[in-house]
C-alpha cells in the first residue's frame, strides 16, 4: 500500500511539473496565454497575417488548448484556407467534442468549399446539441438552398424565424427561395420583413427590386434599386448604370 501510495505520488509530482514546463516555455519571451491574446488582438484589427502567427507560436508552446484552434480555424477560414479550417476544427472536436460553435464553424467550411452534404451533416449536429440554435437552421437552410432543395430550405429558416423572429437573413434567404420557387408576392413579403428589421439592409433593398422587377413593376424594382445603390451596394450600382439609370 505504501509503494502504491508512493507511486501515485510520483505521478502527480511529475504530472505538476509537467504542466509548470509548459506554461514556463516561451517564444521570443512570450508564453503560449500571452501569444493568443495577441493573436486575439490581431484578429480584431483585422492583422490576419499577424494573427495566424500568433495562433501557431501559442499552439506550439501548448497543442493541448481548443480555444486557440478555433481561432486559427476562423482566421484560415476568413483568410479562404477552408481545408485548412476544418482541420484546426477537427482538432477542436478532438479535444473536446461539447464545443457547439465547432461544428457550425467547420459546416461554414465544407459549405464555402461546396461540399453540402458534409455541411448538413454539420449543422445537423449543432441542431442535435442545441434545438433552439436560429443560426443553425439558416444554415442549413442555406445549404439545402445551394442544393436545389428549396422546400427543405423554407422549412428550415421557417424554424429559424420561429425561434427568432427578428433573424433578418432568416427573412432575407426564405426570400430568395420563394423567388426560386417562383412565388414573387411571398418573396416580396420577406424582403420586406428583412427591410422592417434592418432598414439599412442594402441586398434585401436589390433582391425586392428584382422580385418586383420579375412580377412586373418595373417603377417599384428601380425605387428600390435605388435605396440599394445609396446604401452602398456595388450589385445595384452596377444594375443602374448598365440601365443608365442615376442614383
Amino acid at each position: 500500500m505504501k509503494n502504491r501510495c508512493s507511486s501515485l505520488l510520483f505521478i502527480l509530482v511529475v504530472l505538476l511539473i509537467t504542466v509548470g514546463c509548459a506554461h514556463n516555455k516561451t517564444i521570443d519571451g512570450f508564453n503560449a496565454n500571452e501569444w493568443f491574446e495577441m493573436g486575439r488582438q490581431a484578429s480584431i484589427d483585422n492583422r490576419l497575417d499577424n494573427a495566424l502567427d500568433a495562433y501557431n507560436k501559442a499552439i506550439d508552446l501548448d497543442p493541448k488548448v481548443a480555444k486557440t484552434y478555433i481561432n486559427r480555424g476562423r482566421t484560415y477560414y476568413y483568410l479562404g484556407n477552408y481545408n485548412q479550417a476544418i482541420a484546426d476544427y477537427n482538432k477542436v472536436i478532438e479535444l473536446g467534442p461539447e464545443y457547439t460553435e465547432t461544428y457550425i464553424y467547420r459546416g461554414n467550411a465544407y459549405d464555402s468549399l461546396g461540399n453540402y452534404k458534409q455541411a448538413i451533416a454539420d449543422y445537423n449536429k449543432v441542431i442535435e446539441l442545441d434545438p433552439k440554435d436560429s443560426e443553425a437552421y439558416v444554415s442549413r437552410g442555406k445549404a439545402y438552398d445551394s442544393l436545389g432543395n428549396y422546400k427543405q430550405a423554407i422549412s428550415d429558416y421557417d424554424k429559424a424565424i420561429e425561434l427568432n423572429p427578428k433573424n433578418t437573413h432568416a427573412h432575407m434567404n426564405r426570400g430568395g427561395a420563394y423567388v426560386k420557387l417562383g412565388n414573387y408576392n411571398q418573396a416580396i413579403a420577406n424582403y420586406d420583413k428583412a427591410i422592417e428589421l434592418n432598414a439599412e439592409f442594402a441586398l434585401a433593398y436589390y433582391y425586392r427590386g428584382l422580385a418586383y422587377s420579375a412580377f412586373g413593376n418595373n417603377n417599384q424594382a428601380i425605387a428600390d434599386w435605388k435605396i440599394a445603390a445609396r446604401l452602398g451596394l456595388k450589385e445595384a450600382q452596377d444594375h443602374l448604370q448598365q440601365q443608365g439609370i442615376a442614383w
